[in-house]
């Protein structure tokens, strides 16, 4: 038994009083072959320590049970350390992706918008292209017709009168047409209304543009 004791620390003798009667059984069955005997059970009832292995065993449980407390601290410290990195790290993802997304998102918007305006002012051109079109295709068509450019050449010299008219209102500046003939002068005014329509005819009808067929009628002075 002292040499079974011997073997083992003084918390495992009193904490571990089976594996120690398995021991000192198994010492005790060797040396009794001999005899013909058979130990069948070896029991340790009871250890009492005197007074100073108490204390000692005291100290040596408390200073256990602080180390184990310091390693259950400092293992949650170091668990809580994790977790707080982990979040913060998961939270700047996050926040990045989201920022991604919302410049994404602004580019795309943006570009939309530009593409959208852009195809409804070409729409815009393409629609007043076309009745700007419908429009000289009808006046041509009217001033093929009986009485068409006689009507044309009056409706223009009632609007070149007016335009004198408010030309005068606003200015001392008069405007006279290259032969010298005023601008009130309505039967001059006629005679080259028509001559522009019959121009503007030709332009329409053949090769000519409808800007050269009107742009030699007046010169400023």
């Amino acid at each position: 038994m002292r040499s079974a004791i011997g073997e083992l620390e003084l918390d495992e003798i009193l904490h571990n009083r089976s594996g120690l009667n398995t021991l000192i059984k198994g010492s005790i069955q060797e040396a009794s072959v001999a005899w013909g005997l058979e130990v069948r059970r070896y029991e340790l009832t009871e250890i009492t320590p005197d007074q100073q292995i108490r204390v000692a065993m005291d100290k040596q449980a408390a200073a256990e049970r602080d180390r184990r407390e310091q390693v259950l601290r400092a293992e949650g410290d170091k668990r809580r350390a994790e977790l707080e990195s982990e979040g913060i790290k998961i939270s700047m993802k996050n926040q990045s992706e989201g920022e991604l997304i919302k410049v994404t998102n602004e580019a795309e918007a943006e570009k939309l918008r530009i593409v959208r305006e852009a195809e409804g002012r070409a729409e815009a051109l393409m629609i007043q292209a076309e009745a700007q079109a419908q429009a000289i295709h009808k006046i041509a068509s009217q001033l093929a017709q009986s009485g068409g450019q006689e009507a044309a050449a009056l409706d223009l010299a009632r609007e070149y009168v007016k335009m004198y008219g408010e030309m005068g209102s606003k200015s001392n500046t008069i405007f006279f047409q290259e032969g010298g003939a005023p601008a009130g002068n309505l039967q001059s005014l006629l005679v080259q209304a028509m001559a522009s329509m019959k121009a503007m005819e030709k332009g329409v009808g053949g090769s000519g543009g409808l800007g050269n067929a009107v742009g030699g009628g007046t010169k400023e002075t």
